[in-house]
């Protein structure tokens, strides 16, 4: 595990042990809420997301630590350990399968709202996982012909978040075989279009903002109190997608 830095947050993959317990409209049982994410070296944006967890008094699970190496953007886009992070947590016999996932990204996200503002919208999807949306189609341009919604701002989809159901997440990743040089973005693009009863993107921003190439005339944000605006959402994660992270020094 990696050495906790001077003046960082302490990091440990029980950062918070309690889980929000949420009412499942659907079957009527009491279901918890999981964040998870995956970090394999500390990082100061990561510190900030301990923080506002610990603020709202939440549950976070970092996943990864044990690795102590760079990946992704910083590494050599090596995002197969996100694949198998994800994949094992799910594998806990201890989840129930009507239990929700939140995952984001560790590295370039900020977190602007609470778990419970997030169930709340994420209720009002009509299928049990759903993913943040972007302006590219990455890492395959080619695909962008087998998107049905390319009208939207965002229409493709983007692997940095998603939120979903233990059940519906099993079905999707139970097959996987790891590979450090695979590309998470392309696993889940696939399993968006092999399970189009399951995956929904988050095309009007109601939980998820990706920023490459957004309009920032009608972006804003409150640092003191991370209130998020994208024309008229107020999306819970602002996520700097892709290889440029220089915005977020303006974060």
């Amino acid at each position: 595990m990696p050495t906790k830095k001077e003046g960082s947050t302490e990091y440990s993959t029980q950062e918070v042990t309690s889980n929000l317990m949420i009412s499942d409209q659907s079957s009527r049982n009491l279901c918890s809420l999981y964040y998870i994410t995956v970090a394999t070296k500390p990082h100061p944006i990561l510190d900030k997301i301990i923080e506002r967890t610990k603020k709202n008094g939440e549950t976070i699970h970092i996943l990864g630590l044990h690795e102590n190496r760079t990946i992704g953007w910083e590494g050599h886009q090596n995002f197969g350990v996100k694949l198998r992070e994800v994949s094992d947590f799910l594998k806990n016999p201890d989840l129930n399968p009507d239990d929700i996932i939140l995952f984001t990204d560790a590295y370039d996200v900020v977190y602007c709202g609470t778990q419970k503002e997030i169930i709340e919208e994420y209720q009002k999807f009509n299928k049990p996982i759903i993913f943040g949306a972007e302006k590219q189609c990455n890492p395959d341009p080619s695909r962008a012909s087998q998107y049905k919604f390319t009208n939207t701002e965002f229409p493709y989809l983007n692997s940095g978040m998603f939120i979903g159901k233990v059940w519906a997440l099993r079905k999707c990743i139970q097959d996987y075989k790891y590979n450090d040089r695979d590309d998470d973005q392309r696993f889940w693009t696939t399993q968006f279009f092999e399970n189009p009863d399951l995956i929904e993107l988050d095309y009007n921003n109601r939980i998820f903002l990706n920023t490459v190439n957004m309009d920032d005339r009608f972006f804003y944000l409150d640092k003191e109190d991370y209130i998020c605006i994208y024309r008229s959402s107020n999306p819970m994660f602002v996520h700097v997608n892709g290889p440029d992270k220089t915005p977020l020094n303006s974060y």
